[in-house]
C-alpha cells in the first residue's frame, strides 16, 4: 500500500509521525511523507522519502514577537496571519508529495491541506491524530477549553468539543477554500474525511476516546520514536547524572521566547531555591545555552527516552508529544503551558495524579516553580502513581497496533 503521511506542526507533533511512517515502511509498505522544510529531514534520516513545505516554523516561531508566550488568543491571531498566506504555495508542494499515493493520511495539521488533496487525488484520508478530537464527550472538556467546569454539565462538556475544533479550523477557512478551487480545481462542498477507522496516537491510560457509533476509534497507544541506536550520551552529562542526588529536566521545546535570558534566570532561581540539579533544555530558545556549571547542565535537546527516565522531575510545556514522552518515562511531569493545546495536558497529567497543577507561562515565577520542584521531588504517592502510569503505557505498542488497523483497510482499498 502507497501512504502518504502529511503533518505540519512543531518537532513535538512531528516526530510521532516519523515513528508511525517506519512501523508502516517496516510492514512493507510503500511510505511517503510531507512535512515543513525545517523539520523534514527528521523523515529523510529515517530513509523515508519526504516533500519539503515551504519555510521554517522555527523561524516563525522565533518571530512571533511574543505572541505565543501570551496565551492562546494571540496565538490563533498569530496563526490567522501567518498560516493562510502559505497555504496556496503548500497545497502545491503537498499534492506534488501525495501523488501516487493510495491513501493519504494525517492529524489536524495534515488535515488543513491534505484532505482536499486526497479528495483531488480520489483517494481516502485516514484521521491519524495526535490529540482527541473528533468525538464529543463529557468525560473531559475540549482541547483548546480545558477548564469548562464540571458542574455546567454534560451538554457544556460536549460543547466545549465542538467550539474547539471550530476554533481549530476557522482561521483557515478561507484560504483552504481558495487554494481548494484555484489549486486543486475542486468545486462544490468540501468532501469530509472516509468513513474508515481513525486512529488516536496517544495511551488510553491516559485519554479513553468515548466510542462512537457512526465512526470507529481506535486509541492505539503512543507512537514513540525511539533514540537512534547510535545515540550515546556526551561524558559530561553521564558523570553530570552520576553524582547522585534528585535531578530535574526544564526546557520548552519549540516554544520560542522574548527573554531567554530573563526565564534562564528564573529557572536557575527556582532549581536552587529547590535545592535541586538540573538539566536545561534550550529548545528554539524558551531557554539561553548557558556554560555548565555544578548543578546545572545545559544542551540544546537530548533523546526523551534517555533522559526522563533519570530525572526526578520533569518541567516541560505540556506539547502533546512532550507529554507522552514524560508520561511514558514514569516520572511525575510540571507543564508550564504556553498556549493551545498544551493547557489541556497540563491539566490531563494533574488528573491522572502525575504532576501538579500546571503553572501557566503567564504566571510563572521563580518561587512558584521551586515551590513546585520542591513538592513534586519529595511527594512519594505522586511518583508512585506516575511510575504505575509509565509501565501501562510502555507496555503499549502504539506504532504495531496502528500498523495492523491500516492493513485491515488495505482489502478494501484494492476493491474500491
Amino acid at each position: 500500500m502507497r501512504i502518504a503521511v502529511v503533518c505540519n506542526d512543531t518537532r513535538g507533533g512531528i516526530q510521532p509521525y516519523v515513528a508511525l511512517g517506519l512501523g508502516l515502511q517496516r510492514a512493507g509498505h510503500d511510505v511517503r511523507a510531507v512535512a515543513p522544510s525545517d523539520l523534514a529531514p527528521m523523515f529523510s534520516e529515517a530513509e523515508i522519502p519526504v516533500t519539503h513545505l515551504s519555510g521554517s516554523v522555527e523561524a516563525v516561531l522565533k518571530g512571533s514577537n511574543g505572541a505565543i508566550e501570551r496565551g492562546f488568543v494571540s496565538s490563533m491571531r498569530f496563526a490567522a496571519r501567518e498560516i493562510p498566506p502559505r497555504i496556496h504555495e503548500w497545497t502545491k508542494q503537498t499534492l506534488e508529495g501525495c501523488e501516487g499515493a493510495d491513501v493519504v493520511t494525517g492529524g489536524v495539521g495534515g488535515m488543513v491541506i491534505g484532505l482536499a488533496v486526497a479528495e483531488k487525488l480520489g483517494k481516502p484520508f485516514i484521521e491519524t491524530h495526535l490529540h482527541p478530537v473528533g468525538a464529543p464527550t463529557d468525560a473531559y472538556p475540549g482541547i483548546l477549553l480545558p477548564k469548562t467546569p464540571r458542574w455546567l454539565g454534560s451538554g457544556a462538556l460536549h460543547l466545549s468539543h465542538h467550539l474547539s475544533e471550530l476554533v481549530l479550523w476557522s482561521p483557515f477557512k478561507g484560504a483552504m477554500t481558495t487554494a481548494r478551487e484555484k489549486v486543486l480545481g475542486l468545486s462544490g462542498k468540501p468532501r469530509p474525511a472516509s468513513d474508515l477507522a481513525v486512529l488516536y496516537g496517544f495511551s488510553r491510560h491516559v485519554i479513553q476516546v468515548p466510542p462512537d457509533s457512526r465512526r470507529t476509534r481506535h486509541v492505539t497507544g503512543y507512537w514513540t520514536l525511539p533514540a537512534p541506536p547510535d545515540w550515546t550520551p556526551p561524558p559530561a552529562l553521564q558523570a553530570f547524572l552520576g553524582r547522585g542526588g534528585p535531578v530535574v529536566s526544564i526546557g520548552f521545546g519549540s516554544m520560542a521566547t522574548q527573554k531567554p535570558e530573563a526565564v534562564t534566570e528564573l529557572v536557575l532561581g527556582a532549581v536552587r531555591d529547590a535545592g535541586v540539579r538540573a538539566v536545561l533544555l534550550a529548545g528554539w530558545g524558551g531557554i539561553s545555552t548557558l556554560s555548565n556549571v555544578d548543578d546545572v547542565y545545559c544542551a540544546d535537546a537530548l533523546p526523551h527516552d534517555w533522559l526522563f527516565p533519570r530525572m526526578a522531575a520533569i518541567v516541560h510545556h505540556g506539547g502533546a508529544g512532550t507529554t507522552g514522552a514524560a508520561l511514558r518515562a514514569g516520572v511525575p511531569a510540571i507543564v508550564v503551558p504556553f498556549t493551545m493545546d498544551q493547557p489541556f495536558w497540563g491539566m490531563r497529567v494533574a488528573a491522572l495524579g502525575a504532576g501538579p497543577r500546571p503553572i501557566p507561562r503567564a504566571k510563572l515565577t521563580r518561587e512558584g516553580l521551586a515551590e513546585a520542584l520542591l513538592k513534586t521531588v519529595s511527594d512519594l504517592p505522586m511518583h508512585k502513581r506516575a511510575a504505575e502510569l509509565g509501565a501501562h503505557i510502555r507496555a503499549e505498542d502504539g506504532v504495531t497496533a496502528a500498523v495492523e488497523h491500516f492493513e485491515r483497510i488495505e482489502p478494501a482499498l484494492r476493491a474500491a
